[in-house]
Order: C-alpha cells, then sequence, then structure tokens
C-alpha cells in the first residue's frame, strides 16, 4: 500500500463500556466475516495504541477509498447518558492519536489536508465526532 490518507474513526460506543480490540475483532471478523479488523489501528480509551490490520494491507474502513487509506478507530464517540454521538475522547487517546498520525504523516509524506474523519468523505456519519482539521490545527 501507498498510503495518500489517513482516516479517523470512531467505534461508535460509549467509553464506559471499554470494548477493547477483542470485541472489535469479533464483530469485523467472526460477525461481518472480514479477514481482519477494518482499521489499522485501535485506540482504546486508556490511550493504548493497538495495532490491527498490517500497513501492507488496505484496511476496510471507508467504501471506495480503502486502496490508499489509513485507518485509525478511536474507541468512544458516543455520550455515556444520551446515546448520541460525542467528542468522548480522554487526553490520552487525544496523545496517542497525535503520536501515530504524527508518524504515520512522517513516515509516508503525508500532508495535513489528506487527514480527514470518516464523516468527511460524504459518509453522512458524525464519526468520529470531532473536526479533525480542527484538532489537526489546535
Amino acid at each position: 500500500m501507498n498510503p495518500k490518507y489517513i482516516t479517523i474513526h470512531c467505534s461508535a460506543t460509549k467509553p464506559k463500556h471499554d470494548c477493547g480490540v477483542d470485541w472489535l475483532r469479533e464483530l469485523h471478523v467472526n460477525q461481518n466475516g472480514w479477514s481482519d479488523i477494518g482499521y489499522h489501528f485501535y485506540i482504546t480509551t486508556d490511550g493504548k495504541l493497538n495495532p490491527c490490520r498490517p500497513l501492507n494491507r488496505n484496511g476496510a474502513h471507508v467504501k471506495g477509498h480503502n486502496a490508499d487509506n489509513i485507518g485509525i478507530c478511536l474507541e468512544g464517540g458516543l455520550n455515556n447518558d444520551t446515546g448520541k454521538p460525542d467528542d468522548t475522547y480522554t487526553s490520552k487517546q487525544k496523545d496517542a492519536l497525535r503520536d501515530i498520525v504524527d508518524y504515520l504523516q512522517n513516515s509516508f509524506g503525508i500532508d495535513d489536508s489528506n487527514v480527514k474523519g470518516h464523516r468527511d468523505w460524504g459518509a453522512n456519519k458524525a464519526c468520529p465526532c470531532f473536526d479533525v482539521q480542527e484538532w489537526l490545527r489546535g
């Protein structure tokens, strides 16, 4: 894979559920029948960066835009009380996200304009529940 994009996602779960990588693998592999987790990285609420799908394989995270796109998923994204989309991420998650995005941008020459949220691909979703471009500038 020759990545040109990085896309940030959320698991669309409540943070109090602490789903983890095993849950994600169950969903993607056993329930959806995919060969692996669709994202390349998954960041749990404790800020742990979990490698998932190898970077030499296309992801399965943005319909029609996977061939040159690295997928990073943040655990959470739903308000604990209302269940509606919300920026529920911990500072540890945002720090880990910043570190991996910086690393990937430097490694593959991906500029800021090509770091997107899932919602930026016209997916009619709130995912990842924050403006990725604004976050990059912050």
